[in-house]
């Protein structure tokens, strides 16, 4: 991206990780790009994070608040005291619940047939949504471009889908949600694709590999530091926070090498913000991605907010730095 005068100004993106019903940080980042002014000119994303970027480049920007709360159900952010009793039994209360029943925004639980197992829950309401919500003419246009991730099922290696080069329609999307075995995969192209988070939680690598200047959020959804766990719960949390978020924060790591490697001019205007969502007591540990309880949400929702606000309130940093409030 180019200014008037020839010049390259940093490009603005954001890459969001996936988590399912995690992402509802992602609205509080969203929220506070938004109050603060600031133009986002290229989103990225896997599995719940793609359906994010699509929730932001999918419309005009001043609804996007709009659709991402109609997408989740609440109406924004909001703290509720952690030292409620009933807040954590509540949260199981409401995993137990959407794993046996669904959830009737997003998905709903398959009924077997005699052709074989697919998944164990069907994400035909989440399309539904997502058509209604998302203008894909408009997504496709190239306003904000939008890069999305998937997992090719047999080979096992990353898929990128890119709004620079070809049309992106609701099939991709879901591709990128297929999270197996809980999530159908869908065949795009020849391939049969899964859920992006399975190879790369948080694809960052187009932005970090392009030829200008850049000022990159990577939003993640699990915590690469965290206190030692005392509890099984709290361990098993633990270990699947560790997992993927030492998947982006090491790949991160590796590419902002090689990118100083291919573009040492650009590390004086290059800026790159790592923030991700901490859970609290309330929580359900390992199953948190399944809490779509109102509290949970609206709480992850405000998390994002602040973490966001924190991140912006510098923004004359230069290089990389991690948000921890």
């Amino acid at each position: 991206m180019q200014c008037r005068d020839g010049t390259k100004t940093p490009v603005c993106g954001i890459s969001f990780a996936g988590g399912l019903a995690l992402a509802s940080y992602h609205a509080g980042v969203i929220e506070a790009f938004l109050a603060n002014n600031v133009k986002v000119d290229w989103v990225s994303g896997s599995s719940a994070g793609a359906v994010t970027a699509a929730l932001v480049a999918g419309g005009e920007p001043e609804n996007a608040m709009r659709r991402l709360a109609s997408f989740w159900g609440i109406s924004g952010a909001a703290q509720m005291p952690d030292a409620d009793p009933w807040a954590h039994f509540r949260a199981w209360t409401n995993v137990a619940r959407s794993h046996v029943l669904g959830n009737a925004r997003h998905f709903y639980p398959r009924l077997p047939t005699m052709t074989g197992f697919k998944s164990l829950y069907d994400l035909g309401e989440m399309r539904r949504r997502l058509v209604e919500l998302v203008d894909f003419e408009r997504l496709n246009a190239g306003t904000v471009r939008v890069s999305i991730a998937a997992t090719d099922l047999a080979t096992g290696d990353p898929v990128i889908f890119d709004t620079a080069a070809e049309k992106l329609g609701i099939d991709h999307f879901l591709a990128s949600c297929g999270f197996l075995p809980e999530f159908a995969p869908v065949e795009i192209g020849g391939r049969v694709l899964v859920d992006g988070g399975l190879s790369v939680n948080t694809p960052f690598d187009l932005l970090l590999a392009s030829d200008f200047p850049i000022d990159l959020y990577v939003v993640d959804l699990f915590a690469r530091d965290g206190v030692i766990p005392a509890s099984l719960e709290r361990a098993a949390e633990r270990k699947t926070d560790l997992m993927f978020a030492n998947q982006t924060y090491l790949r991160l790591q590796l590419q902002l090498e090689l990118r100083s490697l291919r573009h040492p001019e650009f590390a004086p205007s290059d800026r790159v913000t790592y923030m991700s969502y901490r859970s609290g007591p309330t929580e359900p540990g390992p199953e948190k991605s399944f809490n779509f309880s109102p509290d949970g949400l609206a709480r992850r929702w405000r998390e994002g907010l602040l973490d966001a606000e924190a991140a912006l309130a510098t923004q004359g940093e230069r290089g990389f730095r991690t948000v921890r409030r």
